[in-house]
């Protein structure tokens, strides 16, 4: 996925494409976005892009809009484990595709606004080092947060992008 978001930032418009790996994730405090991914093989991240269509116009460089999606690769459940319907699991990652397909269709109709296209990617998965029901995890913006169930784990990863971004 975050190969393929980085494949669609490369015309002029796109000032730059940054990954927040999962150790950049804990040093700035993204710790429910970390706690989420960092049972998984393919650790997460937060990858984003600066679309520069009105500073590239003659226009000044302010942000006008940020697209934030979650982008689950894969969805367990985490340790509350989904019991049906674990074939499609990998359909969980409908707002980063949103977001991807709104990089592609600003490039394409020459979108005179900068925007910020940012997608959380993580892995939902079950293992020693998961997250559990009943931990308490500070989020980067200084809220605590008790996990009920981890299988709500797109409020988590999108609370942490939306406070980064």
């Amino acid at each position: 996925m975050e190969k393929r978001f980085r494949a669609l930032a490369t015309t002029e418009n796109f000032a730059e494409v940054t990954t927040v790996n999962h150790e950049e994730l804990q040093k700035h405090g993204m710790n429910l976005f970390w706690n989420v991914g960092k049972g998984a093989v393919s650790k997460p991240r937060l990858v984003y892009a600066r679309y520069m269509g009105k500073k590239n116009a003659g226009g000044d460089d302010s942000i006008d809009i940020a697209y934030v999606g979650k982008g689950i690769t894969y969805d367990t459940g985490g340790l509350n484990i989904k019991v049906q319907m674990m074939e499609i699991m990998y359909g969980d990652k409908g707002g980063a595709t949103a977001v991807m397909g709104a990089m592609v269709a600003c490039n394409e109709f020459k979108v005179k606004k900068n925007i910020i296209f940012a997608c959380a990617f993580a892995e939902n998965a079950i293992g020693s080092e998961c997250y559990k029901p009943s931990d308490i995890i500070k989020a980067m913006n200084g809220l605590e947060v008790e996990i009920g169930n981890t299988d709500a784990e797109g409020r988590l990863v999108l609370s942490d992008t939306a406070t980064y971004i």
